[in-house]
């Protein structure tokens, strides 16, 4: 009897330490370690297991973001991660008061080393949800990882070519849809502003050829139009004087150049004299800093998006306010509204689990799910093997709005499905 009496008031009193130090919360913090970087809001243990699962009932949330923070994706990755943590400020960092922790890995834009950052980020990192990556076939390669390892869910941030079909394996969420789209209604634009001929500049690059066929689908076999020259240029091309000497004159210039060789271009194209309209297929290769940089050169210059600032309704308000709040000067890009409606999109479809965060319910819950945005209101459908939206769609123009050269919409095609070729008009 004393025996058994000595085992239970040890078990009270070790159960009575457990409460105590659940009671001591800790503030939230940001460690870094490497390459990864670990956001934690709420209370803290320490020398204690802890639940890394988010499945368990208040245990961590785990949003992990695979991007190419080095490489040629670098500066595209940093606005998307400004979108990450501008969702995550504006929930306090938590879900229904369980922390929401935000682990983010350099793949610096390599497929290889991207399924190896997926592979650590599910198995050791625990993640319940994966942003990205934004570079295609890293894309591509992570989502067949994951669905032959967790069957976590995906969201994308910018558009994606039709090909990711490939291993979507119905976990992969495509909000901002495919290129194949993004150039269809491009070249329906340019052909009803009057345009007959083109001439198409690109790097060589995947999202190019998928732009460009939707384009051309729309341009010429449905517009009518003539494309005079076509032309894949290697990707780290600055000196385009070859490539515009040899265009014949076109009623319009359609080009897919960004990063470093954006602004050359068009100041290029500027001193060579040449006069046809610039069309280029995304806004978001161009910022308004180069857009600044071009001042009088890149008036008028016309793209399309899923997403401006230049948007005026109260969420996109709101968006901008939280934004700006983090990045004082700074405007929220189309890659920055991107991963901020990945998370957003994840949180709303817990909501619709009851917080519960086993894969194939969030996936069902995704899948389903309808809501307003800063870019208007969107439906997710599923699509072959993937899910994709069906969403407001933007022509934007260059224009001075005060003191600032930046992108302002033009046109909306109001709420089309940004498919694959084989689906539009549906």
């Amino acid at each position: 009897m004393k025996k058994k009496l000595v085992i239970v008031l040890v078990l009270v009193l070790v159960l009575g330490m457990s409460v105590v130090a659940a009671a001591c919360g800790g503030e939230a913090e940001t460690t870094t370690t490497g390459a990864t970087t670990v956001t934690t809001a709420g209370p803290t243990t320490t020398g204690q297991a802890t639940t890394t699962s988010g499945e368990a009932a208040g245990g961590p949330i785990k949003i992990g973001y695979n991007e190419g923070f080095t490489g040629f994706m670098a500066y595209d990755c940093e606005l998307a991660d400004r979108g990450i943590k501008t969702a995550l400020a504006m929930v306090n960092n938590e879900f229904q008061g369980r922390p929401l922790v935000y682990v983010a890995e350099d793949n610096g834009s390599d497929p290889v080393v991207a399924v190896d950052k997926a592979r650590k980020m599910v198995e050791s990192d625990k993640i319940n949800v994966m942003i990205g990556p934004i570079f295609s076939p890293s894309a591509k390669a992570v989502t067949d990882y994951l669905a032959k390892s967790s069957g976590i869910p995906q969201i994308s941030i910018v558009g994606q070519p039709t090909e990711n079909l490939e291993t979507a394996n119905g976990l992969a969420f495509i909000h901002t849809g495919f290129f194949d789209s993004h150039g269809y209604y491009f070249g329906k634009y340019l052909a009803e502003r009057g345009y007959k001929t083109a001439n198409v500049i690109n790097y060589d690059d995947t999202p190019a050829y998928a732009l460009t066929e939707g384009f051309k689908k729309a341009f010429v076999e449905e517009g009518g139009g003539q494309v005079f020259s076509e032309n894949y240029v290697p990707l780290d091309t600055v000196d385009f004087s070859g490539y515009l000497t040899a265009m014949k004159p076109a009623d319009v210039t359609v080009f897919w150049v960004f990063g470093n060789g954006a602004v050359p271009f068009v100041k290029q194209y500027n001193d060579y004299g040449l006069k046809a309209p610039l069309a280029a297929p995304m806004s978001n290769n161009f910022s308004d800093e180069q857009l600044a940089e071009l001042g009088d050169m890149g008036a008028g210059m016309v793209a399309c998006d899923y997403y401006a600032y230049t948007l005026d309704n109260p969420l996109n308000k709101e968006f901008i306010a939280a934004f700006e709040k983090l990045y004082p000067g700074q405007k929220p890009t189309p890659q920055a509204y991107g991963s901020w409606q990945g998370v957003m999109m994840y949180l709303e479809a817990l909501k619709a689990t009851g917080g519960d965060t086993t894969p194939a319910k969030v996936i069902e819950a995704l899948g389903k799910l309808s809501m307003d945005s800063p870019a208007g209101k969107f439906t997710i459908v599923p699509f072959k093997t993937a899910y994709i939206a069906k969403r407001d769609f933007f022509m934007l123009e260059v224009q001075k709005v005060g003191d600032v050269w930046t992108w302002v919409p033009v046109k909306t095609y109001e709420q089309v499905l940004l498919g694959d070729l084989e689906s539009i008009g549906q």
